[in-house]
């Protein structure tokens, strides 16, 4: 891979990265905090050296396989630097795969994200009633390697970032049972011993305001320190025609402080800890009512209760949503080289999140009010892994994995006091009911690992490796006042296999092939959120681990004097219990099930250019055939579901699957110079198109999400002033105000509601750092 990577560092450039995001009323106190004596020393010391940070620009760039750590195996990986994602403005998990083809990000707010890789990971999507959290997903988020339950828990997003890496295919052996359908590995800037300070204000249509400040040095000879203050707020894409109000933003404030202690060459502890406070509107609009069995039911319905009728983008709401998350948490990462080069590595972690909501029924009379999921999510976790020394025959780490989670909720749908619900739902037993839902989950998970790589000639090396999750999982289900029923605690027992093998073989200088075969079982579930159980037993409240094999062949090369980078893949993974949700339509009910089995397999792709010094040109692609093959009792649609006679279930072997679009591609290009003055300037531009998919597991045709393409473009300039260096970007992202959809899912009687995405937004970020 030495010849590959002489490309990137020759592609690489200086960079001054500055943040892009926070609040307009903390800008004041963001630019003082940044702008403290604490470096004076460096500004009356003229020779003192500016810290300038050496990245790869790089939108989509494959990541390199670091020899030294047998935790990234050659196979398919796109990093994605910070200063790139600062150039680009891209700010949240949602954006990111705007640089990343084969990655799906849907959310809709905070406590409701969904993320898959090439077609496997989040089986949610339900059709219609109450999210259940009592399945993990199986993309795993890390943030400075510590697992993140939800993706949620990100917080402000991605701010101050060092680099992101997104891993294809299962990657249980080193990050744990539910990475079976790969990994968002996210790495902060640590803090520096050469002091630095920066500081950014980005203004844009839209309501579109950010302000990010963060100072860093050292506090004594051995320790550092690192502070980030980050605020923002946006206006939303949706207008309540009651009374004029933009809905479906938000505004976000967030603090991560960082010490770094270092003895020597031996020894390094980092320390951080963040908070978050983030205050949505997730507002979806009416897209379509349909007509079946010569009936539209929703117009029908709506007529009888005087709900006003308004496609989007408008609503027409008496009630608006409003959700509320706090969250952060404590981590400790600490480090011992010893002789011969032996290393030990120690990750400890505690975080909380806790997400209030306040749901209405998107109609202008009210049928519901003041409902939702009250979410406390706790998590605890530790890592010790040990690192043979590399340089020779045989390079292995391993380690042992503990997680502990402890989930309560506690959930409400309080239906007005009228006959608005009596006609809208048509039973009378919805008058005044406040239908009460609590869960309970508690989560133990102990896994020894190990994995290694075997240099069996200068050519050839094979990788392999092995865990095993051990996993206690318990929970409790009980509702109220409709459908009434307590599960009592419920226990499970699993002991989860991954596993991986990679055999690398280098046939030319400059010449890299592949082939790979993992295999992980993601966690086991439990249906905290299941009236139909009351019928159906309780044997349905349990979920089985999800099984997935995944195959990979690859080529990696680079020619033409290491300008041009190629990379390319064919893959294939088979998912077998998939764990998904149905719905019951006599309890409004969502629950976990596990639905058969599905297989993607596809071929990707990624060319980068060096087109002349200062011009960089990246593309890729991800073609994916995702389908079931065996999913004999399925959700039906509601086009199904609301004719007459309809079957108990339906058959979607051979269909697509959901949130898996057939292909994704990423173009990137950017160009820079500097001029007589010393100015350094570039222009930059990129399209993400992803084709059309389902949008909610039962494949209605109602909700499938048309394809579309986003095109954005970027001019900057920096200079030098003083000790330290100002920048001025100008963005526009969706160029073209395409219309699009985040999302779309099934609503009442045939209905359908879909959450908007980014309008045609014009910003400009200034920034300052030294």
């Amino acid at each position: 891979m030495g010849d590959i990577d002489t490309l990137n560092e020759r592609r690489a450039t200086m960079i001054h990265p500055y943040p892009n995001t926070p609040r307009p009323r903390l800008l004041a106190a963001l630019l003082a905090s940044t702008l403290l004596p604490p470096f004076a020393a460096r500004a009356a010391d003229p020779a003192a050296p500016a810290d300038i940070a050496t990245v790869t620009v790089s939108a989509s760039r494959p990541a390199r396989n670091d020899d030294t750590d047998p935790q990234r195996t050659p196979t398919a990986a796109y990093r994605v630097d910070g200063a790139e994602l600062e150039r680009q403005n891209v700010t949240t998990l949602e954006e990111l795969q705007q640089l990343v083809p084969g990655l799906n990000v849907q959310s809709t707010d905070p406590s409701d994200t969904q993320i898959s890789i090439r077609g496997v990971g989040d089986g949610g999507g339900q059709a219609s009633g109450d999210a259940n959290i009592g399945m993990p997903s199986g993309v795993a988020v890390y943030l400075d390697n510590v697992y993140l339950a939800r993706p949620g828990m990100l917080g402000g997003g991605l701010g101050d970032i060092d680099h992101v890496e997104v891993l294809s295919g299962a990657q249980g052996t080193m990050f744990g049972a539910n990475a079976t359908g790969g990994v968002l590995d996210i790495h902060t800037r640590a803090p520096t011993f050469v002091p630095e300070a920066s500081a950014a204000v980005s203004v844009g249509q839209t309501g579109v305001r950010r302000v990010r400040a963060m100072v860093s040095g050292p506090l004594s000879e051995r320790v550092a320190g690192r502070l980030n203050l980050i605020g923002s707020e946006n206006d939303g894409a949706v207008t309540n025609l009651r009374n004029g109000r933009t809905l479906d933003g938000g505004a976000a404030a967030g603090a991560r402080g960082q010490l770094l202690f270092r003895r020597g060459d031996d020894f390094e502890l980092r320390l951080s800890a963040d908070y978050n406070n983030t205050n949505t509107q997730p507002t979806s609009v009416l897209v379509a009512t349909h007509t079946i069995a010569g009936k539209d039911a929703f117009l029908t319905h709506s007529a009888a209760v005087g709900n006003h009728v308004v496609f989007g983008p408008s609503v027409d709401l008496d009630d608006e949503n409003r959700i509320h998350v706090v969250q952060g948490g404590v981590a400790a990462q600490a480090e011992w080289r010893f002789g011969g080069g032996w290393r030990l590595r120690s990750v400890s972690s505690s975080r909380y999140y806790h997400a209030t909501p306040s749901t209405a029924d998107n109609l202008s009379v009210r049928a519901y009010y003041d409902s939702g999921w009250n979410t406390r999510d706790r998590t605890w976790s530790q890592q010790f892994r040990l690192d043979a020394p590399s340089g020779g025959t045989l390079d292995y780490a391993l380690g042992i994995d503990y997680l502990g989670e402890h989930l309560d909720t506690v959930a409400h749908t309080r239906y007005a006091n009228s006959t608005v619900p009596v006609l809208f739902f048509d039973s009378s037993s919805y008058k005044n009911l406040d239908v009460i839902r609590a869960g309970t989950l508690r989560d133990r998970m102990l896994a020894p690992f190990a994995q290694g790589t075997w240099h069996a000639g200068d050519d050839v090396d094979v990788t392999a490796g092995a865990r095993a999750n051990v996993e206690r999982k318990g929970g409790r289900f009980v509702r109220r006042n409709r459908s009434a029923f307590d599960s009592g605690f419920l226990e499970e027992y699993h002991t989860l296999p991954s596993g991986t093998v990679v055999v690398t073989w280098r046939p030319a200088p400059g010449w890299s092939t592949y082939a790979a075969a993992s295999y992980g079982e993601k966690s086991g579930g439990l249906n905290i959120s299941s009236g139909a159980a009351a019928k159906a037993g309780l044997d349905t409240l349990y979920l089985k681990p999800e099984a997935t094999r995944s195959l990979e062949l690859g080529v990696k090369t680079a020619f033409l004097a290491q300008r041009v980078q190629v990379k390319a893949d064919l893959f294939q993974t088979d998912v077998r219990d998939f764990q998904t949700q149905g719905y019951d339509p006599e309890t409004q009910q969502t629950y976990l099930l596990n639905a058969g089995s599905f297989r993607a397999r596809g071929a990707e792709g990624t060319v980068n250019v060096l087109a002349a010094r200062d011009w960089t040109i990246d593309a890729s692609a991800v073609y994916n055939a995702a389908a079931y093959r065996d999913y004999r009792n399925a959700r039906c649609a509601p086009d199904v579901t609301l004719a007459q006679n309809p079957p108990a279930s339906c058959d979607l072997t051979g269909q697509r699957v959901f949130n898996a679009p057939r292909l994704t591609a990423n173009v990137t290009t950017r160009y820079g110079w500097t001029s007589d003055a010393g100015l350094k300037s570039f222009v930059g531009a990129r399209y993400a198109w992803r084709s059309w998919m389902y949008g909610t597991v039962d494949n209605a045709a109602f909700t499938r999400v048309p394809g579309y393409g986003l095109a954005s473009f970027s001019a900057g300039t920096s200079g030098r002033v003083q000790q330290g260096e100002w920048s001025a970007t100008l963005w526009l992202n969706n160029a073209f105000d395409k219309t699009y959809y985040r999302r779309l899912v099934n609503g009442d009687y045939g209905s359908v509601a879909g959450w908007l995405g980014q309008q045609r937004t014009l910003g400009v970020t200034l920034g300052y750092r030294y």
